[in-house]
């Protein structure tokens, strides 16, 4: 979980990237900056990782409820490969991804009762597998074979995706954490936990936004990214409240119902309708 550390501090309040939001977007974006170049990287938040969505999801990186030729299937696609790379990284580190993100390869079902779901089924299993990801239709006797606890009925099945994975998104948030932080002895790396942001500072000269000025500081960047999440909307309008400028942030907070069985007790496996 969140290592509830101090936050790595640092003498400068200038810095090339300022990130809004800690959450597990906002600590991969830094994490990324780090890695990829020489920048140096500041992260601030009004609480500490894991204390919003982060901390609230269940890590379910899957593709089986996704629809192809919807506007995000590419960016769903793409977050998905960047995650089994993370995955994968650190295999070749030597190290375990159960033990780094809580990471496991199970799969994921998508169920359905009726005729009418089992053929919205059939057609998901066709849209993936066209889109190049795999994807299986299960009939009642498969889904029964691989999943004993459940039962659908004679007119019922299942989407079976092999590659969808889930993680432990605290477990997750530790690991990029701590290389976050390893970065910090060379002065390019620093947080600002429990320190809200209370809008932007412009240049005086050029106009354009040069700072994120928050409850504590003013931390200066060449770059501001705000990754607050479904409070993205909200604080962008704030912070732009007052000024010309129209904004109109299509991101906003939802709730997802799912259950969730543990079968044999041996793995956990997402069970969506």
């Amino acid at each position: 979980s969140y290592s509830g550390l101090e936050p790595v501090k640092a003498s400068s309040r200038s810095f090339d990237v300022v990130i809004v939001g800690a959450g597990v977007i906002g600590l991969t974006i830094a994490r990324q900056f780090l890695t990829g170049s020489d920048l140096s990287v500041a992260v601030v938040d009004k609480a500490v990782p894991c204390s919003g969505a982060t901390g609230a999801g269940q890590g379910y990186i899957w593709m089986v409820n996704k629809n192809p030729a919807s506007e995000t299937w590419e960016l769903t696609k793409r977050s998905h490969q960047l995650w089994k790379m993370l995955a994968e990284t650190i295999r070749d580190q030597g190290m375990d991804p159960l033990q780094g993100l809580g990471w496991k390869k199970t799969g994921s079902l998508l169920v359905g009762r009726t005729p009418e779901d089992s053929v919205m089924l059939r057609k998901r299993v066709s849209q993936l597998s066209e889109a190049g990801v795999r994807a299986e239709y299960l009939s009642t006797d498969e889904l029964h074979s691989k999943e004993p606890a459940i039962y659908v009925g004679t007119d019922g099945g299942a989407a079976f995706a092999p590659d969808d994975c889930q993680l432990d998104a605290h477990q997750a948030v530790s690991y990029i954490e701590k290389v976050n932080r390893s970065f910090a002895p060379e002065g390019r790396y620093a947080e600002f936990y429990h320190e809200p942001v209370t809008g932007l500072v412009r240049s005086t000269s050029s106009g354009e936004f040069e700072a994120v000025q928050t409850s504590n500081n003013t931390l200066y960047g060449k770059a501001i990214v705000v990754a607050a999440g479904c409070w993205s909307r909200s604080l962008m309008h704030d912070l732009f409240k007052g000024s010309h400028i129209q904004l109109d942030a299509l991101v906003m907070p939802r709730k997802v119902r799912m259950a969730l069985f543990t079968p044999c007790g041996c793995c956990y496996r997402i069970i969506g309708w």
